[in-house]
């Protein structure tokens, strides 16, 4: 179906604009184009050098993935039932509202609320699209009508999601308080085990930064304890999803390495993009096994749906 096949397109733009997005700061380019909106030093096309490389390449980026999300809200209106057609508005509404975030970040000088209410709403609208794509899959109406997991193993699933997206705020917390390289000491900050853990009367940048290694620890072992369940759970089911599972303590082991490279490194501009897309790689994957494992069907195409009801009449 061709919503479907938007959708990833729309989901896979997406996933490549949180890489993008995530040179921006690393690279002290948040403010290279002076404009707030769509223009940069005066042009749609500037000479892509320097910072500008970097936030006016987000910018483009980013408008790419607003012109995709046009072209799904009117395909789901035009061929889907009322509830898609809503939720495809809803998309649109949150990228205009991801727009205006952008804007208000370069206008304010880079504030620390509306910097992490940019990220977060991006992943917010990742998973908003990656459940419009699952919703119109090819063949999901033989979907079982119930869970195709426990009912506890679907709700650890969620668990797990709401983890990593908690874990991923604190992360923008902290790069966005400037505490990304608050202690360059590794594994504690100091000496001291208790004092290392959480130094009384510090920084809030370093409460953060330390605050996010902890968090780490814990969200990974939760992730990478549900991935495994979730794969023995749906031995016999669909291979698919327990490949999907299966990934989740490998994607963990790989974004704890990253975050202490992050910091031995001292931010290497590749280090922090990857860091940024194993993490949106993590919370895609337990979106998409929460909905794999749901069993609910999607909403019926619009045509099919007028059908339906002329016979019934």
């Amino acid at each position: 179906m061709l919503e479907h096949r938007f959708a990833i397109v729309t989901a896979v733009a997406t996933f490549l604009l949180l890489m993008v997005g995530g040179t921006v700061n690393p690279t002290g380019s948040s403010l290279a184009c002076p404009e707030a909106w769509f223009i940069c030093k005066g042009t749609m096309f500037p000479a892509m050098t320097g910072g500008v490389l970097f936030e006016h390449g987000h910018r483009l980026v980013a408008m790419t993935v607003g012109l995709l999300q046009i072209g799904l809200t009117v395909l789901l209106w035009r061929r889907r039932g009322e509830w898609l057609s809503r939720l495809g508005v809803v998309a649109f509404v949150l990228v205009c509202a991801q727009g205006s975030l952008g804007a208000m970040t370069v206008k304010y000088q880079l504030p620390w609320a509306v910097s992490t209410a940019h990220l977060m709403t991006a992943f917010g609208y990742f998973a908003l699209v990656i459940y419009l794509a699952w919703r119109t899959r090819p063949g999901a109406e033989r979907a079982p009508a119930r869970p195709i997991v426990s009912e506890r193993m679907h709700t650890w699933i969620g668990i797990a999601a709401f983890a990593v997206f908690a874990q991923v705020t604190l992360g923008a917390l902290v790069r966005h308080s400037g505490g990304a390289l608050a202690s360059v000491q590794l594994p504690l900050h100091d000496q001291s085990l208790w004092g290392s853990l959480w130094p009384a009367g510090q920084p809030l940048p370093l409460q953060l930064h330390l605050a996010h290694r902890i968090a780490g620890v814990l969200v990974g072992l939760l992730a990478a304890g549900v991935g495994i369940a979730a794969f023995r759970s749906l031995a016999g089911q669909r291979w698919q999803l327990r490949a999907v599972a299966l990934l989740a303590p490998i994607l963990v082991a790989a974004q704890v390495t990253l975050g202490v490279l992050v910091i031995w490194t001292l931010r290497s501009t590749p280090v922090v993009v990857a860091h940024v897309g194993v993490a949106a790689a993590l919370w895609a994957l337990f979106v998409t096994l929460w909905l794999g494992t749901r069993g609910a069907s999607p909403a019926p195409v619009r045509e099919a749906s007028a059908m339906a009801h002329g016979v019934a009449a």
